[in-house]
């Protein structure tokens, strides 16, 4: 029987991330695939087709596979497109002989622990780490490290579970909470969540992520989008602006690919987050072997005028794009801010108003009745704005995050608190 072959794309039906089935057709004529575990329900008729298989489960996708290999169709190549799919992606690849990262490269990518290892033996700079399970050990790590330290799950993301603590109090609770928020949610995500990460904080604002093509031995830097935070003691990220006033740094450019290469991330794009300490000093906080997520994606294509997952998705099926990233040159800026009401009940949703001319687009995803807490990651968001300049801040600005309050002050009406 002859064989038909598509390209599997693991995640691409997550919101925000739409984007990927234009970038995967400029890649490749071959028909475009997603996985769910249930399509006659959750039918997404973007795709070509869609397996029934869960994407974060490689036995699950690979037995769908197999259903339609006998069928006569086969994959191409696997591609994750968020940090569940990675493991799952590659484990299929390899299972099917079709290539794929490093098998240390994955566990390198998941576990933040063995990621923060393999820097420190690249000599990439990374914060000071011990891994966790318990409060003596936390006390211990504590001890090692001393205060203030940054504590989260060691195979979680999104913010997820993530807490400053500036004293042996504020610790134990945060162990607590980032426990608390792994139970909540590790069934969803496939996560283990049986160990923790305490860290040494790099106390600063300032933060950026790059978007990193990686190849066989080279790598080129695609762009640098600043990130900005909520108040802490947690991290979530509020606002993504594209490109940062550091693109073109050499300096951050090579930080990024060393960081990639200490992992041994051959393909696709690597998402790397760097903090610059008060005396500008750069850390490499984490690297993920996949496009950066929060609809970071789209704010480069408008930036750059480029779609970043054809990149990706190009990279996976072995066309060597590096010499199209190294020659990208940004027209304009884009940046995305996540909508926040005031803490508390929801009374009214005040959508309709005009709004500013850089607003490219709006989406609240809040209503009457919905709790407001604090923005502790990103499932406490209430909507979103996409925002766009036809120029190029040479300096970090703040507008993201202004307009966003502004127009969240102006939507949302919030009563009573309530307790969390």
């Amino acid at each position: 029987m002859q064989s038909n072959k598509y390209l599997l794309l693991l995640g691409a039906d997550q919101y925000l991330r739409e984007r990927v089935f234009s970038g995967a057709k400029q890649a490749t004529d071959l028909p475009v695939w997603a996985a769910t575990e249930d399509p006659v329900r959750k039918l997404n008729r973007t795709f070509d087709n869609m397996l029934a298989a869960d994407p974060k489960d490689p036995e699950s996708l690979l037995n769908a596979i197999r259903a339609y290999s006998a069928r006569g169709w086969d994959p191409r190549i696997v591609v994750p497109l968020n940090d569940w799919t990675v493991d799952s992606a590659n484990t299929v690849n390899r299972a099917l002989g079709l290539g794929g990262l490093d098998a240390a490269t994955v566990t390198n990518a998941r576990n933040k622990y063995a990621m923060k290892q393999a820097f420190l033996a690249a000599g990439v700079q990374t914060p000071r780490s011990h891994l966790v399970q318990s409060e003596e050990e936390l006390h211990e790590a504590i001890e090692a490290i001393g205060l203030p330290v940054i504590i989260k799950p060691y195979d979680f993301g999104g913010s997820g579970g993530v807490v400053l603590a500036t004293t042996r109090e504020e610790a134990v609770a945060g162990l607590a909470e980032s426990k608390a928020v792994v139970e909540q949610y590790e069934s969803a995500f496939n996560i283990l969540g049986d160990k923790y990460l305490v860290e040494q904080f790099i106390d600063s604002e300032d933060e950026i992520s790059v978007e990193v093509l990686c190849g066989a031995g080279r790598a080129e830097v695609l762009a640098v989008t600043e990130k900005y935070l909520s108040p802490r003691p947690w991290f979530a990220e509020v606002a993504h602006l594209v490109p940062s006033h550091r693109t073109g740094d050499r300096t951050v450019a090579d930080l990024a690919v060393r960081a990639c290469a200490a992992l041994g991330i051959d393909r696709g794009l690597a998402h790397v987050e760097i903090k610059f300490a008060a005396d500008g000093t750069a850390w490499v906080i984490e690297v993920a072997a996949r496009p950066g997520g929060d609809g970071i994606m789209d704010q480069v294509e408008r930036a750059y005028e480029l779609n970043p997952y054809r990149l990706h998705i190009g990279s996976y099926l072995g066309t060597d794009l590096l010499d199209v990233v190294a020659g990208a040159e940004p027209a304009k800026t884009s940046a995305i801010a996540f909508l926040k009401a005031a803490p508390g009940r929801i009374q009214d949703v005040m959508d309709g108003k005009p709004l500013p001319p850089e607003v490219r687009s709006i989406n609240i995803s809040a209503k009457r009745g919905d709790v407001s807490q604090a923005a502790k990651n990103w499932s406490a968001r209430e909507g979103l704005i996409e925002l766009e300049w036809d120029e190029l801040f040479s300096e970090k600005t703040m507008l993201p995050v202004t307009m966003a309050k502004e127009l969240s002050d102006q939507i949302f009406v919030t009563g009573e608190t309530v307790e969390e």
